[in-house]
């Protein structure tokens, strides 16, 4: 250390101590300190106040943009919501309709189509089964002029009176068939066996001017008039019935035109696809068809039992007179039933 050392540390002990001493000076104590102070003051102020209302004024009219923007875009929100609402409404609108719309086409075409399956349902052939029904009716409502034509050539009428020399001629020409006749569908050949079996006519009586006499003629003639006239009558219904074009023979086409000849395999093929109500139609004219020849069947079974009830009169006629009336004008022969 130097010799200076000593009075260098004294001198700046004592400036610290002169330092320390002295008062702190106070700006506003100041002359013109206050002045400048309030100037920056307000000046500061100032620049304070206007960056604040500049700040406030930019703050509203940013607050002021963005609120419109953000009305404005709310709006567009809207509208576009609004848009999509009606877009989607009109969609399920218009979907809705197209849907209704195929959902009543599609009921129609089936309900067309159903239709036209029920009423094409139709049965098997119905025109052909219709033509053979309506010809099985035309059969059996000619069957009574079929029979009156069968039995007008027979020379033994009931009432009339002939010369018995034609039947014989009939009889001896070898044209007289056998019974196969009445139903080989050959009506006159039919007349030509029914003429053979009721035999000749009646002679015309001689006049004996007795009317007593004559009264027994007219009721053996009636009573032989009457058998005849059965006979012939049953034999020329059977004959008609069995005529080519008669009812036995349409009937059996009708049958046949469900049945077939292979057992009703083809009817059955044919209404396989059909409506129930084609069925049900064919099960009606098949119906039909069994009632026409139940009443066929009736008029037959009327037809024997009136055969029958006459072949009972006639024996028991014979048996109550022991006798049955001889051919021609003449006495009575024995009967060949006579009682034992």
């Amino acid at each position: 250390m130097s010799h200076r050392t000593p009075t260098a540390l004294a001198g700046l002990g004592a400036v610290i101590v002169a330092i320390g001493a002295v008062d702190p000076a106070e700006a506003q104590t100041c002359f013109g300190v206050e002045a400048r102070v309030n100037i920056a003051t307000s000046s500061l102020t100032t620049a304070i106040t206007g960056a604040i209302t500049t700040t406030e004024a930019a703050l509203v009219a940013q607050e002021i943009a963005e609120r419109a923007r953000l009305l404005s875009a709310v709006k567009v929100l809207t509208a576009q919501s609004a848009a999509g609402s009606d877009q989607v409404s009109n969609g399920f609108r218009a979907s809705s309709e197209a849907l209704a719309t195929t959902v009543v086409t599609q009921d129609q075409r089936q309900a067309v189509a159903l239709a036209a399956h029920r009423y094409g349902s139709v049965g098997y052939d119905p025109c052909g089964s219709n033509t053979k029904a309506q010809s099985l009716y035309t059969a059996m409502t000619g069957s009574p002029a079929v029979r009156r034509q069968i039995v007008t050539p027979v020379r033994a009428q009931p009432g009339r009176y002939a010369d018995p020399k034609d039947w014989v001629a009939d009889v001896k020409n070898g044209d007289a068939p056998d019974g196969a006749s009445l139903y080989s569908g050959d009506t006159a050949a039919a007349s030509r066996f029914i003429n053979t079996v009721v035999g000749p006519p009646d002679p015309q009586p001689r006049n004996t001017g007795t009317s007593a006499t004559n009264d027994l003629d007219r009721l053996e003639k009636t009573g032989r008039d009457t058998y005849r006239s059965l006979t012939a009558s049953v034999l020329a219904d059977i004959a008609a019935d069995y005529r080519t074009d008669g009812p036995i023979a349409q009937a059996r086409t009708l049958s046949s035109h469900w049945q077939g000849s292979d057992g009703g395999a083809a009817w059955a093929a044919g209404v396989a696809g059909q409506h129930a109500r084609g069925i049900i139609q064919d099960a009606v004219r098949m119906e039909a068809a069994n009632l026409a020849l139940l009443a066929h069947q009736i008029k037959r079974g009327m037809r024997t039992e009136a055969t029958a009830a006459a072949l009972l009169l006639a024996m028991v006629n014979a048996r109550i007179s022991n006798s049955v009336p001889a051919l021609g004008r003449g006495s009575s022969i024995p009967a060949s039933f006579q009682t034992p």
